[in-house]
């Protein structure tokens, strides 16, 4: 298979060297040095993250001067004002959990994605105001804000940003700034998320503080936050999540109880993909992230329960509305052109981004999905396909947008309506001369080709102490070629579009499977076929199986 690309294998003698370290197989050791894990201390580190290996939160630009801010206004009021989003709502909630602890005057502000919009608005200036606020500290948001902090300035409201986004030609005239991307930041490691930031503050003023903290009760916030706004699980971040996940599953917060108690089975960074931090995001977008907050750092059972339920509901109506638009959408794709742009009259903004993903997993291009914010002006969400930098094509039409932000491979932007015909083919034509008129194709890269045999149970637990698995360390995908089916399919789920069965291959080996969407390929299948899967332990009645996950199957002719 053309679109099937074997991961580059290291050379034999590097391989027999770890190997003779760790003492396991060969296959897995390969999977480590995939993973640039070349030593038995880069594994001790690897399999067992060491907190104390954490950076210096001082190493950070302006770190201490906001923390020095920080202490001298304990005795006036601070406001914190998050994005709506995951990495917003879990930031806004720790800084105000963390300095209430401290005995701090707080306030705390999400705008309203659809009055406001994204960022530091006029109207959370005027809040600020109207309460006696001496200090805004944003997180994940306000790198931008240019106009938004000069007018705080105005006002005698000092200004700290805690931002992960690309700052801009210009910054904010803000009292501190702690961002790992400006310029003449040292800190080592710059792929921190919002809530990653907001963590090394509380980190560092924890230091300054008689009154110190344990303050890794806090790290189940970075990990809900890192994994959901998929971030590299690399260096700190790899740190911090797998901490964060211990504290999910030993002690998890009251507001998160119910979300866990509908899944089975240990808290893993999948279930916080596609379950949790879901959820989360269902507020923000349907309705107001504040009620994230607020169930955050609930403390009372009964209000988290009734918080909880509202949460819910907003998230099926999410998912309601969304398949909705994605239907819609689907029905504009031009197949012949290089990129997907629609757009639809009364489209929930809250939804955009998502149905630009699922256009993408039906139709692999560079998509925005637009709707109008009023009668003047289209709002709209754009996300793109693997090493196709997005943000640099938006940069390049700038002078059609009233406005654009975001990064590589996702962003937001504004126009106006009257404009759109001449955005559309403008980026239709910039995306096309930029891949030389060749359509993009979907690849697959998977780790190691191998049989059946090699995946016993021992080594599949090996396999599972690799996680948490996300960007820079992806969960580990195996081939394996001439399988067939071996006992009858079986059919699972609302549509019965699920499949399960047992798979050998060539040389006799039988495992259980599981898969998710190639029904129509499986049924009837006689000939032999390749696929491409993870793999998994199942328990069952105490008792535990190998399961691998099909993703692709290429069936020989």
């Amino acid at each position: 298979m053309k679109n099937w690309i074997e991961k580059e294998q290291l050379e034999e003698d590097i391989l027999q060297s770890l190997k003779k370290d760790l003492k396991i197989d060969d296959f897995i050791c390969t999977l480590l040095l995939q993973r640039e894990v070349d030593s038995l201390k880069k594994a001790q580190n690897f399999f067992r993250p060491d907190i104390n290996l954490l950076h210096d939160p001082f190493l950070m630009k302006d770190m201490k001067k906001v923390v020095e801010k920080i202490q001298n206004s304990k005795e006036h009021r601070i406001m914190i004002l998050g994005d709506y989003d995951v990495d917003g709502t879990t930031s806004t909630a720790m800084l105000y959990k963390y300095f209430k602890i401290m005995g701090y005057d707080l306030l705390y502000y999400i705008p309203d994605r659809y009055e406001e919009g994204y960022g530091v608005s006029e109207k959370a200036i005027e809040y600020a105001e109207i309460n006696k606020v001496s200090l805004i500290i944003t997180v994940d948001c306000g790198i931008k804000a240019i106009h938004p902090v000069d007018l705080s300035n105005s006002k005698n409201i000092e200004v700290v940003i805690c931002d992960h986004h690309l700052p801009g030609e210009q910054v904010p005239n803000a009292f501190g700034i702690l961002n790992p991307k400006q310029e003449n930041c040292h800190y080592p490691f710059k792929e921190l998320c919002g809530c990653g930031i907001a963590y090394k503050l509380i980190t560092a003023h924890n230091t300054f503080t008689e009154s110190s903290i344990d303050t890794s009760i806090f790290l189940d916030f970075v990990a809900l936050a890192t994994i959901s706004d998929m971030m590299p699980l690399i260096d700190e971040n790899r740190i911090m999540v797998f901490h964060g996940l211990n504290v999910i599953n030993s002690k998890p917060r009251i507001g998160l109880r119910n979300f866990l108690k509908s899944i089975n089975g240990k808290i893993d960074e999948s279930k916080i993909s596609f379950n949790i931090g879901p959820r989360i995001n269902a507020a923000g977008r349907m309705k107001t992230g504040k009620i994230i907050v607020d169930l955050l750092i609930e403390e009372d059972i009964n209000i988290a329960n009734s918080l909880s339920n509202d949460v819910e509901h907003l998230n099926q109506n999410r998912r309601r509305i969304e398949k909705s638009v994605v239907d819609e959408a689907l029905s504009q794709i031009d197949n012949q052109r290089y990129t997907n742009i629609v757009c639809g009259e009364g489209w929930n903004q809250g939804v955009l981004g998502i149905v630009a993903s699922r256009l993408i997993e039906r139709s692999y291009k560079p998509t925005i999905v637009l709707t109008e914010s009023n009668d003047e002006i289209l709002t709209g969400s754009v996300r793109s396909v693997k090493d196709y930098d997005v943000y640099k094509s938006l940069s390049d039409c700038q002078e059609t947008l009233l406005q654009y932000g975001g990064h590589k491979y996702a962003a937001g932007l504004k126009l106006k309506k009257s404009n759109f015909d001449i955005f559309k083919n403008q980026f239709e034509s910039i995306v096309k001369d930029s891949v030389g008129h060749k359509m993009f194709t979907r690849s697959f890269h998977y780790d190691l080709l191998i049989d059946f045999s090699k995946l016993t149970i021992e080594n599949i637990k090996i396999i599972q102490r690799m996680a948490p698995f996300g960007l820079g360390n992806k969960r580990p995908v195996f081939r394996t070629n001439n399988c067939f089916i071996d006992s009858k399919l079986k059919f699972l789920g609302k549509d019965q579009q699920i499949v399960k069965s047992i798979i050998k291959d060539e040389y006799e080996t039988k495992l259980s499977f599981i898969c998710f969407d190639k029904k129509s390929d499986l049924v009837g299948l006689k000939s032999p076929f390749d696929i491409l899967y993870n793999v998994n332990l199942n328990t069952f009645s105490g008792r535990e199986t190998v399961e691998l996950t099909i993703r692709e199957l290429y069936i020989k002719k």
